[in-house]
């Protein structure tokens, strides 16, 4: 997913701060993060792990940019990375070899812990006679995106816990959903799929003169659907706040995680340092980076699907009563 430039700021502050305390621990066992490049929200958020865990524990924690999942969860896989960064129904998919990873489990792979939710979903113009996911049939929705595949099957997964299909409404293909948003906004298209809050979407909003989500059903059948056609990912509560436009009300929308990866051969006491670190100052990430104030007890340690636990975090969660 795109997000907001001020995420490129936060990575450049963070990478330069941690290039800088690496002085102080040059004798310290090294570990790397791998992400996608500057400027993603999954180097920023990397970038904020990396500073923390170094400062708190014995370990020099460095980023890596590499690429995308698809490219650093082999390097994890293989030993050359120890730690990633991912979304939560990547990871599922490489651990069970599905999706982009067809055919290449991962069998090494573990999680380490959830970091913080993201959330997407589908959005029409304020004024459109659109009112709810069932209205989008027969409806031009912007898809495809070969240069974004997950965010595609983001938007299959989203029609379908309303029983409609891509057959059921009129994909005009974008190459991602940044440009999808273009598409609405210069109404070649009725819906974009996007992040809320995100700095595409924010745009949309001004061009727009509004904007408004479409909430999946708030059922139980709803999350089912979610976590069978995406595993990974489940339904959950999206809330109004100041950077959110097009969130009218509380409302029921398809979220995945960000989650930290590991290489099962990692050591259990490094990753357990590392787990400490982060989970013992939670504030400090939250003011490298506000969106990890997102960490919660009740996430960090929340499983995904068919993904591991990785054996030095499964021993520090249990021993801080995260988990039996």
């Amino acid at each position: 997913m795109s997000f907001s430039v001020r995420a490129a700021g936060f990575g450049l502050a963070l990478a330069t701060l941690i290039s800088g305390s690496a002085t102080g621990t040059a004798q310290a066992q090294t570990l790397s993060i791998g992400s996608l490049p500057q400027g993603s929200l999954a180097f920023t958020v990397a970038a904020a792990l990396a500073r923390v865990a170094t400062e708190n524990s014995e370990l020099q924690v460095r980023v890596v940019p590499q690429g995308g999942p698809e490219v650093t969860i082999p390097l994890v896989e293989t030993g050359e990375l120890e730690f990633s960064i991912a979304s939560s129904d990547i990871a599922a998919a490489a651990a069970a070899g599905i999706g982009s990873f067809d055919g290449r489990m991962m069998g090494n792979l573990r999680l380490v812990a959830n970091l913080m939710p993201f959330h997407s979903g589908i959005f029409v113009a304020a004024d459109s006679d659109i009112q709810s996911l069932e209205d989008l049939r027969g409806q031009r929705l912007a898809g495809a995106f070969p240069q974004q595949r997950v965010l595609a099957g983001y938007l299959e997964t989203t029609l379908a816990t309303v029983g409609l299909t891509l057959e059921d409404v009129t994909i005009v293909p974008a190459p991602n959903g940044s440009r999808g948003i273009d598409d609405l906004m210069t109404g070649a298209v009725d819906a974009a799929i996007f992040s809320p809050g995100s700095g595409a979407v924010a745009q949309a909003d001004v061009a727009l003169g509004g904007i408004r989500f479409l909430a999946v059903p708030d059922t139980p059948e709803s999350d089912a659907t979610i976590r069978s056609r995406t595993p990974g990912a489940f339904m959950a509560h999206v809330r109004p706040l100041p950077n959110r436009p097009g969130i009218e009300g509380e409302m029921a929308m398809m979220t995945g995680t960000f989650v930290l990866l590991a290489s099962a051969d990692v050591p259990d006491a490094q990753v357990a340092a590392v787990i400490a670190a982060l989970n013992e100052n939670r504030d400090a990430l939250a003011a490298t980076f506000p969106g990890l104030a997102a960490m919660s007890d009740d996430l960090i340690a929340s499983p995904v699907e068919g993904l591991p636990l990785h054996a030095g975090a499964a021993g520090y969660f249990t021993a801080q009563g995260l988990i039996d």
